[in-house]
């Protein structure tokens, strides 16, 4: 830093001055408020323990619950790796010489100059075994729920949400300038009252997972895309908790729905 830019900023520098002079710790009552709020959860039963597992992410796994507590082995009823791909031998080999090939992480965003060819290559493998027209890959199908709606919609559109649909759903429509409503769950008389009701609206988004992720339900999409060819709207579904193993070749509810190429957005 120059000293001419000093001499111009001498306020500013102050002001740093001083917050290094003030100690950076939350004030004694707001600790209280917390405090008092972990003890109502604990009271409640609804605190939540952490588990350490010490094995791979097998049906059978080590773990200590509550955390410090002799370890147990025990059957894994609560993951979401359904397939066991995470610890299977092809999956590691694979993903050992991804790391001998391009090393570990990428040096910037994607729209910056973090795309690589393979991520192009794992983008087109999706596009042609979903049966969608592109793909774009996210770190998370939970990013991807985050950022779609804002992408997609504006405060001309309306979205139109099955109300049992993922909590990271609701987050992204909550980003999301565009009109929000939701229909009774796989209710589709109320969904299509709902289609009626938006007519005005530029754009219709139908939203539903696919498989419910709570009650393990399908979404019945073959009458969605009904009402959606009906009353020109675009449907939404999030397959997490199904594409790989639901449908005949595993491409999930909607090949199981026999509506493949007619879901418009897939996460």
């Amino acid at each position: 830093m120059s000293g001419s830019y000093l001499a111009q900023n001498k306020p500013f520098m102050r002001f740093i001055l001083q917050l290094r002079k003030v100690k950076m710790s939350f004030p004694q009552t707001i600790r209280e408020i917390y405090s008092n709020q972990l003890t109502d959860l604990r009271n409640q039963g609804i605190f939540k323990e952490e588990r350490a597992i010490f094995s791979p992410q097998n049906a059978d796994i080590e773990v200590e619950f509550p955390i410090g507590s002799e370890m147990k082995k025990v059957i894994n009823m609560c993951a979401n790796n359904y397939l066991g791909l995470s610890s299977h031998p092809d999956v590691i080999k694979a993903a050992h010489a991804g790391l001998d090939a391009r090393g570990y992480g990428m040096s910037s965003v994607r729209f910056i100059c973090g795309t690589q060819d393979i991520h192009k290559t794992l983008e087109n493998r999706l596009t042609e075994f979903l049966g969608t027209e592109d793909t774009i890959l996210f770190p998370s199908c939970m990013d991807a729920n985050a950022g779609v709606f804002e992408a997609v919609l504006t405060e001309q559109d309306v979205m139109i949400a099955d109300r049992l649909v993922h909590a990271s759903i609701v987050d992204g429509m909550r980003l999301c300038k565009a009109h929000q409503d939701t229909y009774k769950h796989s209710d589709m008389a109320h969904l299509e009252d709902k289609l009626k009701l938006h007519q005005d609206k530029r754009v219709r988004l139908i939203i539903t997972d696919g498989s419910f992720s709570m009650d393990g339900d399908l979404a019945k999409l073959d009458k969605i895309v009904e009402l959606a060819e009906k009353y020109n709207s675009m449907v939404f579904v999030d397959d997490s908790h199904a594409s790989g193993f639901i449908g005949k070749t595993g491409r999930g509810t909607h090949e199981h729905c026999g509506v493949v190429g007619k879901i418009d957005i897939i996460t």
